[in-house]
């Protein structure tokens, strides 16, 4: 973690110097900055082992307080084999697609001034992901890499930088999210997966 830990530090100062922070290397300028769609299109993935983050932000009024949007970040499913998920999305997404092979680990949102502001977790619905259970996704988090993706690699290596340097607290989000869930199930069920109402399941400050 100290290395990772360094590893930022020493990015956000190279950010700082160039004078661009991460969210307008991901949104073009030269184009309209559309709510919902994902930047950049089709996502980014890691050549390696299939990580993978995007970009995205929602209406104003869904928005947290200051947040501009979020990058959504993701480990391949492969790296689940012989892991029971708590819910599996369908073979087609309701826009007809056919459904990602992810797992959700959580999101992080960027203020409108260009600095990350915290962390948090999503209910199935938010990603149609495969659900994962807490345990299994922090034996696996520290394998989050985004080496050589494709785009501006000051932000693939800044988000495994961070991810990285989180680790902990991240793990700590995840069970909490679990306790939630399991909290929510009370109520709803099953049906608590798909439930609009349930939405952010958990939430940390970005605080170094």
């Amino acid at each position: 973690m100290e290395n990772a830990l360094e590893r930022l530090f020493e990015l956000t100062g190279q950010i700082a110097k160039e004078g661009v922070s991460l969210v307008p290397r991901v949104v073009p300028a030269d184009a309209p900055f559309v709510q919902y769609q994902h930047y950049p299109k089709g996502d980014c993935i890691a050549p390696g082992n299939q990580s993978r983050w995007f970009y995205h932000a929602h209406k104003p009024e869904e928005r947290e307080e200051g947040e501009h949007g979020h990058f959504h970040l993701f480990l391949p499913l492969e790296m689940f084999k012989g892991v029971k998920s708590l819910y599996n999305p369908p073979k087609k997404l309701p826009n007809g697609k056919p459904t990602q092979g992810v797992v959700h680990f959580g999101a992080l949102s960027f203020g409108l001034d260009g600095m990350p502001m915290s962390w948090f977790t999503t209910n199935y619905w938010v990603t149609y992901e495969y659900f994962m259970p807490a345990d299994a996704i922090a034996a696996r988090l520290r394998n989050f890499d985004m080496t050589g993706a494709r785009g501006d690699p000051l932000v693939n290596d800044w988000l495994t930088a961070a991810v990285h340097s989180f680790h902990d607290p991240i793990i700590e989000m995840l069970n909490a999210r679990d306790v939630e869930l399991a909290a929510q199930k009370e109520e709803l069920g099953h049906a608590v997966f798909e439930d609009k109402s349930v939405e952010i399941m958990s939430r940390i400050p970005f605080d170094l």
